[in-house]
């Protein structure tokens, strides 16, 4: 028993079990690179590289510099390439990581090469383009200076360009279809303008990668799959993590009373409610309140009150035995049943990623208990 009221349980067996199954539906000869961003997703860089250097993963996708650390101190000698423009001084800290730096235009690419020039290294980079309209970091070919920014990025010898790279905006196998065709063509005309060498081209994400063939390129960069959240079709993913509390108080109320701030819920009968201590401090977000459901003696029970700071209040006038000390589960399986991704987001109007990603930065975490 966990002496912190709520906890993150991260199943290992799962990430493994979901490398496999990905690279069963990517087939032979796609090279891919395991994304641990955001601290892998919320699961853990700690639990998780291990897993990944241990079926032979030679690539890792990261956006801070404290992930890329985690990495290397758990033994990973692969590349280590970062997702997103990062700041000067966060070039220079990650200089002894040997990180693949994510380039925006000709503006952010003096800004890598001169953190490159203060720590004494030439970082190798993947000049991101606009190719699939995501429109957030990328070189629009179609602006009037693009060949000017590509061709002043390859020219630039304190750098040395390996990569052209995009994102993909919607899953949506039509969208990515035709991002990808756009994104070779854009890339084709990028690279011969950014080097004489071939570069290494990517932009597939979990879904373009695993719905989309023609997305894959040189590289495919698998993140949410890697955990058991993805719209893909790919059979047997499991997710691999759980939010677990206990009921810290049962109370009986009689019809007619209001719970819960704003008074948003009124009982129609008398109820037992049960006090976890989890709150919206903790990350389970407040629209979640009155709409969620969570898992006790493996049934389902709701959410019904508006959450406070770091409590919610679970009816569980249908769970028979309900007892102070039961687990809750607010996301994960208990027994047959299980609160999934999907059930989070018709809660909260939100992807579940937008939840899970704090809820394991945010509470304790360990790694589940092996099956017997």
């Amino acid at each position: 028993m966990s002496a912190s009221p709520a906890w993150v349980e991260v199943d290992t067996a799962a990430v493994a079990h979901n490398l496999r199954a990905v690279r069963v539906a990517l087939g032979p000869g796609t090279p891919l690179c395991a994304v641990v961003k955001a601290d892998a997703y919320g699961h853990g860089t700690d639990l998780v590289v291990p897993v990944l250097i241990a079926h032979g993963v030679t690539c890792l996708g990261v956006t801070s510099n404290e992930e890329a650390r985690t990495a290397r101190g758990a033994g990973f000698h692969g590349r280590i390439l970062r997702l997103r423009a990062a700041l000067g001084e966060e070039v220079e800290d990650a200089a002894v990581l040997d990180i693949q730096e994510w380039v925006a235009g000709a503006d952010h690419a003096r800004v890598v090469a001169e953190a490159g020039d203060a720590t004494g290294r030439r970082p190798r980079v993947h000049v991101s383009i606009n190719a699939t309209g995501i429109s957030r970091d990328g070189i629009d070919l179609d602006v009037p200076d693009a060949a000017a920014q590509l061709t002043a990025i390859g020219a630039d010898r304190r750098l040395s360009v390996v990569g052209v790279a995009s994102h993909f905006p919607r899953e949506d196998a039509e969208d990515v279809r035709t991002g990808a065709r756009a994104f070779d063509a854009q890339s084709r005309l990028a690279g011969a303008l950014l080097s004489t060498r071939p570069l290494e081209r990517h932009c597939a994400t979990s879904y373009a990668a695993l719905t989309v063939p023609e997305s894959r390129f040189d590289l495919v960069r698998i993140g949410a799959a890697l955990y058991g959240d993805t719209s893909a079709a790919v059979p047997g993913l499991r997710p691999a993590m759980r939010l677990v509390s206990r009921i810290a108080a049962i109370t009986s109320y009689p019809a007619g009373r209001s719970v819960g701030y704003d008074r948003t819920h009124v009982l129609d009968a008398p109820a037992h409610l049960a006090a976890v201590p989890l709150g919206y401090a903790d990350g389970y977000q407040r629209a979640l309140g009155g709409r969620a459901e969570v898992l006790v003696r493996g049934r389902r029970a709701p959410v019904v009150d508006r959450l406070a700071m770091n409590t919610l209040l679970v009816d569980v006038s249908a769970v028979g035995g309900a007892a102070i000390g039961d687990e809750v589960v607010l996301y994960g399986a208990q027994d047959a049943e299980r609160i999934t991704a999907a059930d989070l987001e018709r809660a909260s109007g939100e992807i579940a990623a937008n939840l899970y990603t704090s809820w394991g930065r945010l509470l304790p975490r360990r790694a589940a208990p092996s099956p017997d």
